[in-house]
């Protein structure tokens, strides 16, 4: 006797672009998967479980990509040094990358782009999203590499340099000999008393339309001794409750606001680029909206928050606020999906 029962419904595709099992049944989530959420209550448990396992992989694989090349190679690390750049300061200095890969008459994914300092290679990751695939970002100790000659090619250094010690200093130096474009992501009150090689005159400036954040991927930071967490203070308590976190990027954190310190030679000079930026010369290059070019660094005016992060690790500029919802109406997603898999 055959069963006249309807089978089952094939398992939905995987989407193009990662996103937690959690965000995919989310109907509330920018990648919230209709097809998975309508076949899931009647999908095997076998193939369930296979989903739930696979999803727990990559959320450990994105957690522990911190520590993934185990301890760092660099010498006295500070630990407040371990910060991203956020994925819209990249997209702000897009334009920049375009115009040198003009200039030197190449395509954007033949640019060569340095960034001698590691952190857990996510501008790698956020650089290739806008089309720049020819990316060295590797877990190495600079300094070591200049000492043996090994500095690889490239066109331009982009970089979020370590802001602690004489890394500046340090940094500076290599540029005099350099002979490349830079574009240099640092705090606004970086001068020359963080270094005697630094000259404002040897930059312009771009600044954004919103002040930037910073990530710190998990594990980056060493955890309070446990003694410390027994018994936190109120304030600390409250601090880390408040932290934004996000499964891609890690930790929130800006502690101060930055913008990018830019030096064009020798492609063009300093004072020519800004020209052309802000006159518009044969349209050859045209900035996100929002950012500005400026000869004088005491001509930016400071930068507020706007911006807000999305559950795939992509910013979203949207100016308006997104509504808070409440508790009691969110579906609970992830707890039901804990319940499958015990």
């Amino acid at each position: 006797i055959m069963s006249t029962s309807a089978p089952s419904p094939p398992p939905p595709p995987p989407p193009k672009r990662w996103a937690s099992l959690a965000d995919r049944l989310n109907p509330n989530r920018p990648s919230f998967d209709p097809q998975l959420k309508s076949s899931w209550k009647t999908m095997p448990k076998s193939e369930r479980k296979r989903i739930i396992t696979a999803d727990r992989k990559a959320i450990q694989i994105l957690k522990s990509r911190g520590t993934a090349n185990g301890p760092l190679p660099f010498p006295d690390v500070d630990p407040n040094d371990h910060c991203e750049t956020s994925p819209l300061a990249y997209t702000h200095i897009a334009p920049l990358l375009h115009f040198i890969a003009q200039r030197l008459g190449k395509q954007k994914e033949e640019l060569e782009i340095y960034d001698p300092y590691y952190c857990a290679g996510g501008m790698v990751r956020h650089l290739s999203k806008l089309g720049y695939t020819n990316v060295y970002n590797k877990c190495e100790d600079f300094y070591e590499v200049i000492d043996k000659g090994k500095v690889p090619s490239h066109d331009v250094l982009l970089t979020n340099p370590p802001y602690s010690g004489d890394h500046f200093d340090k940094l500076l130096g290599f540029l005099s000999g350099n002979n490349k474009p830079a574009l240099l992501l640092l705090p606004e009150h970086f001068s020359n008393n963080k270094s005697s090689l630094y000259s404002p005159d040897k930059f312009c400036f771009l600044s954004p339309p919103e002040r930037y954040h910073y990530w710190t991927p998990d594990g980056m930071r060493p955890e309070p001794e446990p003694q410390q967490k027994q018994q936190p203070d109120e304030k600390k308590k409250k601090k880390r409750k408040k932290q934004h976190r996000n499964l891609v990027l890690g930790s929130r954190n800006s502690p101060f606001a930055s913008h990018w310190f830019i030096c064009m030679d020798p492609i063009v000079t300093n004072d020519a680029f800004v020209s052309l930026v802000n006159n518009n010369d044969g349209g050859e290059i045209t900035l996100v909206e929002g950012c500005r070019i400026h000869n004088k660094q005491e001509s930016i005016l400071p930068t507020k928050f706007k911006g807000l992060i999305q559950n795939n690790g992509e910013e979203d500029n949207g100016a308006k606020k997104k509504k808070k919802r409440s508790r009691r109406n969110k579906e609970k997603t992830a707890d039901s999906i804990e319940q499958e898999s015990s």
